[in-house]
């Protein structure tokens, strides 16, 4: 196998470690030996080859040479030797080391685990002198040894390469950077630009006192062409372009005014369309102009809204002889002579308000829509010409009453007589403007339901007299009533009131509401009769004992009437049956073995009254007899549902909610900790019991490092060991989770341990050299940038400069030279100037793009580049930046004619009603901003 040039890639220590552990891999290559060409058979078995260095020694390669070497003294290797090195080793070479000649890793140089541990460094020299760190991998690949994305990990620093610092090389600013030494610089932009500051002059920056915050107008890309933020007068129109002398005369840059009249009065005294001097015009321009062109203003007309046909009409239409004063604003002002000569109707003639509006719309005179809300025009009435209601163009004196249109229609209606019955002239209430005939009367005053609703408006209104029909049932039913025998209105007295049992759907089956006595249960079914003996119904009894006295006498389980029960049976009872009553016992609720005893078990002798519903009065003999504990003896109280629950005596449950009986309590016997049948004033302090144990433990020594006995702080009910500290002051996170308490309270002291990470770590601070913790100054807050979990891997809190893209794989010596981390320049040129420098698409430097490279960069690559573009560049504008910029050495020209090439004489002829037009691309962008015609 010829193997490929060695290449300077740098892999990690494992990867280093399994490379040289390949060795033993290779023992399929047994022990024939390796003899360079120019070496006889006699060569010693290492030795070295001018083509591929040292030879290894073949000891324990297969003895069948040919598997890997060709020719008599085996000086060339097989073309199709392979070797699957992730296979056989379970590492795989990536990049530059899948190419490297084996030789190179596998040698004499040292033995795998001393190489291993160096890391990169173990086969690469480091140039940067460890200034940059160890972990090569930051910056360099598998790939290649050159530096990927210098620029996006320049970024990660505080001072980001953007234009024209992005275009410079590094030794522009780190002098050492050629050999790898890279310092801290000054980022003000002061530190390299006081020559450009000294120079420029237009305006004369050091006279009007802008020596110091660069940025505030110019960007990284170039020092000329600074743009200054405007926002207290923003630059908008044809103020954009206009040159700050323009404004600021003599470099006075103080005190200019805002207000457009303090640059454009002579504008405003020079305008005739209209003469806005004589026309008393306000000065405040800006009403009607705005910032692109004096010309084609806009007057806000909001107070008299232009619509219809006012849209169309000049200005000096309605303001002749340019008075814009005073112009009246109500429709008669200007179109008396229409009201005048309108004769369909005459509007002068029939008095019509002059408040034209009231009918007519700004559109057109003509179809004008009278609002005729004080009288609907519906139905009927929607067709009707005007002249048919309002005759001889009489519109003042016309009457509203349906009458005064329709008496003939109510003089001849027959069904019924409207005249002979005296109705009313009052038509709508019967009637609808649709049509006169299926009139409707409202009879809400008496619904007509059921029965009454089918019924002819003559069944009651008799002899076509409809005033006085009367309301009352019986004044139609009467003999309905009288002839009714079950039961016998008349002979029961029932009252008149047909309402109180009947409906209007029918006589039959009227429903007495009987809610003053509800008829539930086994009431429900009786016939009248069976209450209301004899047909009386006045006087019936509403209580049980008036019907069920016998019942109640006749009871003897128990016996009512002995035991002195109450006579109100619904007491016990309900309507439903007599037996299985229930008696409300909820002042003694019957639950466990109570629920089940018969009554008599507590009401002895069937006394029921001053029966006691203590415990102790039943259960006293359970009382006395309890031995486990004596109860007596130990004077418990007699209130037994302390302990016990009406279900059994035995099983009882003591409420210990004061002193919880968990963990190893809870299965303790009540001696252990009442001894002698003791109960009151037991401790609950854990010493009080265990102070044995506390005294016996030595790890750590509970006596001698003064421990508190409040043993709960540690200890739980289930154990005394493992105890458990609530190191809540100091979690115990990461490394420190798994230390003995001994290695930070060293001597068994455990009071006054400093919770600060110096305070343990200091040597690990003072050991560290990448970067070196005491020559930067960095503070001895470890926690800032480490974890409790290892010293190695810190991770710092970049927020004040975001490490986004190429700057997030940087190593922070990239930024941080010579482990200096106070200071680092955070604009983008300082790192990126190289980048501006040498590109050439467009020539940065040549057309004087500024060094913000922000503005068109990110952070994750200098191409790919994104201007924000106000023109867009869309359509056929999508076009090479040099197709417009023409000359490259000044972005800020453009052309537009040389696409939109048209002949001056035409286009002069085109744009003759254009005010402001001018032959020229700046013209064409004011008129076109956005590309469109």
């Amino acid at each position: 196998m010829t193997a490929p040039a060695p290449s300077s890639g740098a892999p990690t220590a494992r990867r280093l470690l399994a490379s040289f552990a390949a060795l033993a891999m290779l023992s399929l290559l047994t022990a024939c030996e390796f003899r360079p060409a120019a070496a006889s058979h006699d060569t010693p078995p290492q030795s070295w080859w001018d083509q591929r260095g040292p030879v290894v020694p073949h000891d324990t390669f297969p003895t069948d040479c040919s598997e890997c070497h060709l020719g008599e003294g085996w000086e060339t290797i097989r073309e199709d030797f392979t070797f699957d090195h992730e296979d056989e080793t379970g590492v795989r070479l990536d990049g530059a080391h899948a190419r490297a000649e084996c030789l190179l890793c596998h040698n004499d140089v040292a033995p795998v685990a001393v190489v291993a541990s160096r890391g990169c460094r173990g086969c690469h020299e480091d140039p940067h002198r460890r200034m940059l760190g160890v972990q090569c991998q930051t910056c360099h690949t598998e790939d290649t040894w050159s530096v990927k994305g210098d620029i996006g990990l320049h970024n990660r620093t505080r001072f980001p390469l953007v234009g024209a610092h992005a275009a410079t090389t590094c030794f522009r600013c780190h002098e050492g950077a050629e050999v790898g030494n890279f310092s801290q610089l000054d980022v003000d932009c002061i530190s390299c630009h006081q020559s450009d500051l000294n120079a420029a002059t237009d305006p004369d920056h050091v006279a009007q006192g802008w020596v110091n915050d660069c940025d505030d107008c110019h960007i990284p890309t170039q020092w000329s062409g600074g743009a200054f933020l405007h926002d207290q007068f923003p630059l908008l129109g044809v103020h954009a372009a206009t040159d700050c002398e323009a404004c600021h005369v003599g470099q006075q840059f103080g005190g200019q005014p805002k207000h457009c009249a303090g640059c454009h009065m002579d504008d405003f005294v020079a305008t005739t369309d209209p003469d806005h001097q004589a026309a008393g015009f306000p000065q405040d321009c800006d009403v009607c102009h705005d910032n692109f062109s004096f010309e084609n203003s806009q007057f806000d007309h909001a107070h008299f809204p232009l619509t219809g046909s006012h849209a169309a009409v000049d200005c000096q239409d309605c303001h002749q002889d340019s008075v814009f004063a005073g112009t009246p604003a109500n429709c008669a002002g200007c179109h008396i002579d229409e009201y005048n000569q309108t004769t369909d109707p005459n509007h002068a003639a029939s008095g019509y308000s002059t408040t034209c509006e009231q009918c007519h719309m700004p559109t057109s005179w003509e179809d004008a829509t009278f609002d005729h809300q004080f009288f609907p025009l519906t139905g009927a009435h929607m067709g009707v010409d005007c002249e048919a209601c309002h005759v001889g163009g009489d519109f003042e004196t016309t009457s509203s009453d349906c009458s005064s249109c329709h008496q003939a229609e109510y003089d001849q209606t027959t069904d019924p007589d409207h005249s002979a019955a005296g109705f009313p002239p009052l038509c709508d209430q019967c009637h609808t403007p649709t049509t006169w005939e299926s009139g409707n009367f409202d009879h809400s005053w008496y619904p007509l339901l059921g029965q009454h609703q089918a019924a002819d408006c003559a069944s009651c209104h008799q002899g076509g007299i409809f005033e006085g029909t009367p309301n009352d049932c019986v004044d139609c039913h009467l003999q309905e009533y009288s002839q009714t025998s079950d039961p016998d209105h008349q002979a029961a007295g029932f009252p008149t009131s047909c309402q109180v049992c009947h409906t209007p759907i029918g006589w039959e089956d009227g429903g007495f509401d009987h809610s003053h006595f509800p008829l539930t249960g086994a009431h429900l079914a009786p016939d009248c009769a069976d209450c209301h003996i004899g047909g009386v119904y006045e006087g019936t009894p509403n209580d049980c004992v008036g019907c069920h006295l016998d019942e109640y006498t006749s009871t003897n389980d128990p016996d009512h009437a002995a035991a002195g029960f109450p006579t109100d049976c619904q007491v016990c009872h309900t309507p439903t049956v007599w037996d299985n009553a229930t008696f409300d016992h909820s002042q003694f609720p019957l639950t466990g073995a109570h629920a089940g005893a018969d009554c008599a078990s507590c009401h002895v002798g069937g006394v029921f009254q001053g029966t006691p519903n203590d415990c102790a009065s039943c259960h006293i003999a359970e009382y006395n007899a309890a031995t486990d504990p004596d109860h007596a003896t130990a004077g418990f109280p007699t209130d037994c549902q302390q302990c016990h629950t009406p279900t059994t005596w035995d099983g009882a449950n003591f409420d210990h909610t004061w002193f919880p009986l968990e963990g190893a309590h809870a299965a303790t016997d009540c001696a252990s900790c009442h001894e002698g049948g003791v109960f009151q004033g037991t401790p609950n302090d854990c010493a009080s019991c265990h102070i044995d144990q506390y005294n016996a433990t030595t790890n750590p020594n509970h006596q001698d490092a003064g421990f508190p006995t409040s043993c709960q702080n540690c200890h739980e009910p289930f154990t005394w060991t493992p105890a458990d500290f609530d190191h809540a002051q100091f979690p115990l996170t990461g490394a420190h989770n798994g230390v003995s308490c001994e290695d930070c309270h060293v001597g068994g002291v455990f009071g006054g341990t400093s919770s600060e990470c110096s305070a343990c770590h200091l040597d690990e601070y003072d050991a560290t050299t990448d970067p070196d913790h005491q020559d930067a100054g960095f503070p001895t807050d470890c926690n800032a940038c480490h974890t409790p979990t290892t010293w190695f891997g810190a991770t710092f809190d970049h927020s004040s400069w975001p490490l986004t893209g190429q700057h997030q794989g940087a190593s922070c010596t990239d930024c941080h030279q010579n482990g200096v981390y106070e200071g680092t320049p955070t604009n983008c040129v300082s790192c990126h100037l190289s980048d501006y420098n040498n590109t050439n698409n467009p020539n940065h430097s040549s057309a004087g793009f500024p060094t913000s490279c922000q503005t068109c960069h990110d952070t994750n690559g200098w191409d790919g580049a994104d201007f924000d573009h106000d023109f867009p560049l869309q359509g056929p504008h999508n076009v090479d930046c040099n197709r417009c910029h023409t000359n490259p050495g000044n972005y800020g020209q453009f052309t537009c004619l040389e696409c939109h090439a048209h002949n001056k004489n035409d286009m002069d002829d085109e744009h003759d009603d254009v005010g402001g037009y001018s032959y020229n691309s700046n013209a064409c962008l004011n008129c076109h901003p956005n590309g469109n015609d």
